[in-house]
């Protein structure tokens, strides 16, 4: 009886998990004519663009008897991860691995800087390589190398946030004067150090969740008052962002939906708010899954219209921590991960107002006890790829990569369509091999005169 009772069980979630990955109702909501039409041209519309490269000689004269290879290097949209376990694995191996995996397929990386790990004690600040050893908080300066070395876009994150358990310090004084005047000082500290070398910052996290955590001690208007300290001490061209929590994705009352009347408010004051952020954590876990695939959370339609609402405040949009669960831990589960993943990159990826999209966790078990549990990881515990890690890399370096492979110059023109971002231009002439390098961006020229 025992025996059958078990099979029973084994059976009744095997085909509650052949439910999940093979959905009618997820395939039908994804697959719907209209929203693939305005995912495939939203990508060709606000991710590509038409360009001519003019190849001239020394003199300015046209050259007609030349060929050209050119290859997107680092796309203009920023894809991400947080990069907290940089060099945090016991073996060295594993850290080289975490260091490729990260450069292949992103180019934007989230530092940590949460105020209790980056100052444990009053003034003892923890930037440079020697500093004390904390897990998942690696200091900020040898990731700004390795960020400069490999051409990848640094994040701060976060300046300011009210959550006791991970960002305030214990030390800090229990008066909202006092605060504030520490907060001011923090903010300066850290853009004077990085303010040039760092140039998107969370400038506040999760106000949306102030309810929760009203024992904290913090100065009134504490969110409009850090965007002024920040807009004071950092470089005009930094992007400060203000980031939310994932229930953005939940419950849409358009205009009237918490996250909407935040900003509404902040920029009514004042606050110098350059960009959007959107959690994404799916830590509802089966829960969220099974929603998903029973067409309940995260309908394609849904998610357009929500990226509408907000992009009517003409700010970029960032995707800034996701969390897509493998559930069931297996390879139907993996699989089912990777679908929802592509999905969702390629409908973030074509709308106009989103600029970035970044992962959280790369790697399975590298989160805290509650994040572990979901396996939000491109890649397993052992640091092998999951499907999808497959699926960024196919999207990130195939799908959305342009590559002209020996291409002859039509009245010393080249015309292409390619995706936005820095290219490696390679120019055959006379025997000779000209390497150039050019960034195509979509609000820069249309138009590029080469001199060879």
């Amino acid at each position: 009886m025992y025996k059958l009772i078990t099979i029973l069980f084994f059976l009744l979630g095997y085909f509650n998990l052949k439910t999940y990955s093979q959905s009618e109702t997820y395939e039908k909501l994804w697959s719907d004519p209209e929203i693939q039409q305005r995912i495939n041209s939203g990508i060709e519309t606000n991710r590509k663009g038409w360009f001519t490269l003019n190849i001239v000689d020394q003199d300015n004269q046209p050259i007609s008897d030349a060929s050209i290879n050119l290859e997107l290097t680092n796309h203009e949209f920023l894809f991400g991860s947080n990069i907290f376990m940089y060099q945090g694995f016991p073996d060295q191996k594993q850290n080289q691995r975490y260091e490729d995996v990260f450069k292949q397929i992103f180019n934007f990386a989230s530092l940590p800087f949460y105020w209790k790990a980056l100052e444990p004690e009053p003034g003892v600040l923890r930037y440079e390589a020697n500093s004390e050893k904390i897990y998942r908080r690696p200091p900020p300066d040898p990731i700004l190398a390795y960020c400069k070395e490999n051409n990848i876009t640094p994040k701060g994150h976060t300046l300011v946030w009210d959550n006791p358990t991970w960002s305030i310090p214990e030390w800090l004084p229990e008066n909202a004067e006092k605060r504030e005047e520490l907060i001011n000082k923090r903010i300066s500290q850290l853009g004077e150090r990085y303010g040039e070398s760092i140039k998107y910052w969370d400038v506040v996290n999760e106000l949306d969740q102030r309810a929760g955590h009203m024992e904290v001690v913090m100065p009134k208007d504490f969110a409009l008052k850090a965007f002024k300290q920040a807009e004071a001490v950092y470089p005009r061209e930094n992007t400060l962002i203000l980031n939310e929590v994932t229930n953005v994705w939940y419950k849409n009352a358009g205009e009237y939906s918490n996250f909407y009347t935040i900003i509404d408010n902040l920029l009514m004051k004042g606050a110098k708010i350059d960009a959007i952020g959107f959690q994404c954590h799916f830590f509802g876990g089966e829960r969220d899954i099974k929603a998903m695939m029973d067409g309940k959370l995260m309908q394609p339609k849904q998610i357009l219209d929500i990226l509408d609402t907000y992009g009517e405040f003409q700010l970029p949009i960032h995707v800034t921590e996701i969390t897509v669960p493998t559930i069931p831990n297996n390879a139907e589960g993996e699989k089912i991960q990777a679908l929802i993943t592509e999905n969702l990159y390629k409908i973030w990826f074509s709308h106009k107002n989103v600029e970035a999209i970044t992962w959280w966790n790369v790697a399975d078990g590298t989160a805290t006890k509650n994040e572990d549990k979901f396996l939000g990881g491109v890649l397993r515990g052992d640091l092998s790829a999951k499907p999808s890690f497959d699926v960024l890399n196919r999207l990130i370096n195939e799908d959305w990569h342009t590559k002209i492979v020996n291409q002859n110059l039509v009245d010393s023109q080249l015309k292409f369509n390619g995706f936005f971002g820095e290219y490696t231009v390679k120019i055959q002439y006379k025997g000779k091999t000209i390497e150039k390098k050019i960034n195509l961006t979509k609000n820069g020229l249309d138009k590029i005169t080469i001199k060879i």
